[in-house]
């Protein structure tokens, strides 16, 4: 097949969730389809390498200070996170693209790329929306520390729900990560159908690593300009760790992830705390910790970062909340942990079992193995023909 991809930001080099997913995707694909990009990227426009795409088309994204987009948002049809993917010359593009390229199914990429759906008219679309944007509003808004930033946020709801429900509706084709993201969705459109197709993970890059590991080290990975990243490294520095010391006093604890904000770089007046900021590989700082925590509060989506914890056979103690979509079992290849008391519990047996840790560790891995990107690659290829033999009976 000739596929389209339309993504909010440039897949290379992969900076995000999302990004990560098309960049998979691409190198799975691209052994037996053809594949072209269409994409946004903050001006001025740079034509960046973007590896298994035959062609790529780049449109400028529109900028404006952020006091600008929030007094404009009020006015405005478009919720602001859609909005900062509007663009007329994309919109304006696409049709001669899709006919340019002799396209077969396009794939817009992320719920803020449903608008284009209508410029593709004549071509079969496939939504992969990821995450369900409304309740990621709903829980930022509650989790806000500013009143006006709560307020702002709680505006954008109405505006956010009817934009999901309008345009999911106009793709050939929709999908999301995990069943409650496709939950959430069908809440506001029965009607809407969306296939679960869970994300992957690399297993051949994140390997386990040969490297020594640190006594009583526990880390933290995720991007750090990610709020619910923040929050998750905040709770357990300021909450949890303080609870293992009391029982483990060598206890020490590393954010890793790029972008940390102030609040959390301030965690180091801690001497017991590390900050990585940006690295270029996170696996050997992952491999020297004694276990990985996932204390997220709120989360959307499947984390890939718990992914790749797995695949590089690493002993995870998350919440909830950081497993959505993951059916690994507690007790077996991670550690689920509810509430502040049971992670601090469960933090301080692990740190004194090696035996159990090697076992965790062991099944971490083989769990990992059998969600490579393989099987998911093979789903959307599915997903794609559906939207080809569905546009063709329409």
């Amino acid at each position: 097949m000739n596929l389209l991809f339309v993504t909010p930001t440039p897949p290379f080099p992969p900076r995000n969730g999302a990004e990560l997913m098309v960049a998979n995707l691409a190198r799975g694909l691209a052994s037996r389809h053809t594949l072209t990009l269409a994409t946004l990227t903050a001006p001025p426009v740079v034509k960046t390498p973007q590896p298994y795409f035959q062609k790529a088309y780049f449109f400028a994204q529109s900028v404006a200070p952020r006091w600008r987009k929030w007094a404009y948002s009020f006015f405005d049809a478009l919720p602001l996170w859609a909005r900062v993917g509007a663009s007329a010359e994309l919109r304006a593009a696409l049709s001669e693209i899709a006919a340019r390229e002799n396209i077969h199914v396009a794939h817009l990429d992320t719920g803020i790329m449903a608008q284009y759906a209508d410029a593709l008219a004549r071509t079969p679309t496939a939504l992969a929306a990821h995450d369900a944007l409304t309740p990621q509003l709903q829980a930022r808004a509650r989790r806000a520390s500013d009143w006006r930033l709560r307020l702002l946020l709680r505006a954008q709801m109405p505006k956010m729900r009817e934009y999901e429900t309008r345009f999911y509706a106009r793709a050939t084709r929709v999908c999301v990560v995990t069943e409650r993201e496709r939950a959430a969705l069908q809440a506001f459109d029965a009607a809407l159908s969306a296939r679960v197709i869970p994300n992957g993970v690399d297993t051949v890059y994140f390997a386990p690593q040969a490297t020594p590991v640190l006594s009583d080290s526990i880390g933290f990975l995720g991007a750090m300009d990610y709020a619910p990243n923040q929050a998750a490294a905040l709770y357990f520095a300021k909450t949890i760790l303080p609870r293992i010391a009391r029982e483990q006093p060598n206890a020490r604890f590393t954010v890793i992830g790029r972008n940390p904000s102030v609040e959390v770089r301030a965690l180091t007046r801690d001497s017991r705390i590390r900050v990585s900021g940006t690295v270029d590989d996170v696996r050997p700082l992952v491999a020297a910790h004694s276990i990985m925590v996932a204390p997220m509060l709120d989360a959307g989506g499947m984390k890939f970062k718990t992914l790749e914890i797995l695949a590089l056979a690493k002993v995870l103690v998350a919440t909830p909340a950081a497993l959505e979509g993951i059916a690994a079992r507690d007790g077996i290849e991670l550690l689920v942990a509810q509430d502040a008391n049971e992670f601090t519990k469960t933090c301080v047996e692990i740190l004194r079992d090696e035996t159990r840790r090697r076992a965790l560790e062991k099944n971490a891995r083989a769990w990992a193995l059998r969600h490579d990107w393989t099987n998911t690659v093979a789903q959307y290829e599915a997903l794609y023909q559906e939207a080809r033999d569905a546009f063709a009976v329409r």
